[in-house]
């Protein structure tokens, strides 16, 4: 009786004889088992990307929109606070936009701009809550955020998006300093973030409170709001809430004056779409394993013809026919394991490449590494199977009259 080792020992020597053959063999299951990691590696990677992206624009809210300005030009703060005392809201951020003419005080130019520059500029009014969303992009890099104290009091601040404050002052910081907004002086208190991705709404823009905006700069009442939860458990109640308070706002009964955004359904859908898109992917690299499956059984069959008078010998001298099916089994097992570890390495090489060349980040499931090395192992079981139960079956005369 041969012990386990013995046979796999003798494995490794039987596929060493014929290395060229066992190298080339093995490419189907290495070009497999990469594709495999590969795909589903840089697929997660590059969703987990667009996810963080789309949770940029306010994964913890619900945006409310006015559709109809001929039923409602917008809302009112007494209206504004109903949305704020829903059960389940931490606080609304109104949104209002417009664009503006903007002033550089003469004594505040820097040197890139001699004397009075004048421009035009992307004005949003915004409350506190847009800076303390989820979204930790929408940060303030220098000074401070908008404050509850600006809203209540309609202060003149604002704070320059990054791209904004780059073409105004270049690399010079003007906290403290004045510009004028439609002849309104504003006193710059930050400079927000640089935001990347899909919402870079605030990069050139000027933000100031609703409150001033709607006072000072007569923008009108926002026809727009983020309502955000106080969290994710109760953003289901929060969402019935709010559509029945703007239906009741609206007098609409069918809906199609307003509409309601929430970034968690359009995060589900990406992830739904996403995932097909990956089980697709992992479609197609499981038929190339398939095919290194497939010339695994090959070798293996030209194997047994190739040793049959070996097998032939060892059945005469007492072998039993499951020794030679499990010998013969080992080494199409040992085959596609080396295979699927090397398609392992190559496959994460390649995926992190690609995170260096797509620039999102690299990551990796164990799951997908633990199921590749399985099925590694599984396909040298499937398609190893038959010539191992070919060589056990042969007949020791025959075999032996073959030498």
């Amino acid at each position: 009786m041969i012990d386990f080792f013995s046979m796999v020992k003798m494995s490794f020597t039987n596929l060493k004889n014929n290395a060229m053959r066992t190298f080339l063999t093995m490419l189907g299951v290495i070009i497999g088992i990469a594709s495999v990691i590969a795909l589903l590696t840089i697929g997660q990677g590059v969703t987990n990307s667009v996810i963080d992206k789309i949770s940029g624009l306010g994964g913890n809210n619900l945006t409310v929109s006015i559709n109809n300005r001929n039923v409602k030009k917008g809302f009112s703060e007494s209206e504004l606070q109903r949305f704020a005392d829903i059960d389940g809201v931490s606080g609304v951020s109104p949104s209002l936009t417009a664009s503006k003419m903007i002033v550089l005080m003469p004594e505040l130019t820097t040197a890139k701009y001699d004397g009075i520059y004048t421009t035009s500029s992307r004005i949003m009014g915004v409350s506190e809550y847009y800076f303390l969303s989820s979204n930790n992009q929408k940060g303030v890099a220098y000074g401070r955020g908008i404050s509850s104290y600006d809203i209540a009091y309609s202060t003149n601040v604002c704070v320059l998006g990054y791209e904004r404050w780059q073409k105004l002052y270049g690399n010079y910081l003007p906290i403290g300093e004045t510009i004028k907004i439609e002849n309104v002086e504003f006193t710059v208190i930050g400079i927000m973030n640089k935001t990347i991705g899909l919402d870079t709404s605030s990069n050139n823009a000027i933000l100031v409170p609703y409150s001033s905006a709607i006072n000072s700069l007569k923008t009108g009442l926002p026809t727009s709001i983020d309502v955000y939860f106080e969290s994710a458990e109760v953003s289901d109640s929060v969402i019935v809430a709010v559509d029945a308070l703007c239906a009741e706002l609206l007098n609409s009964s069918d809906g199609k004056d307003y509409s309601l955004v929430n970034q968690k359904e359009v995060t589900d859908v990406v992830l739904t779409v996403t995932d097909l898109v990956l089980g697709m992917l992992a479609g197609i690299a499981v038929i190339s394993l398939i095919v290194g499956g497939i010339g695994i059984m090959n070798m293996m069959l030209v194997t047994v013809t190739e040793r049959t008078a070996e097998i032939g010998l060892r059945k005469a001298l007492g072998a039993r026919p499951s020794v030679i099916l499990s010998q013969f089994l080992t080494e199409s097992v040992i085959l596609s394991s080396i295979g699927g570890i090397l398609g392992i390495g190559l496959g994460m090489l390649i995926s992190y490449l690609a995170s260096l060349l797509i620039g999102y980040t690299f990551t990796y499931s164990v799951s997908t590494i633990l199921l590749a090395a399985v099925f590694s192992v599984f396909v040298g079981i499937v398609f190893g199977i038959l010539p191992a139960r070919r060589a056990a079956a042969l007949n020791p005369i025959d075999a032996l009259r073959a030498q």
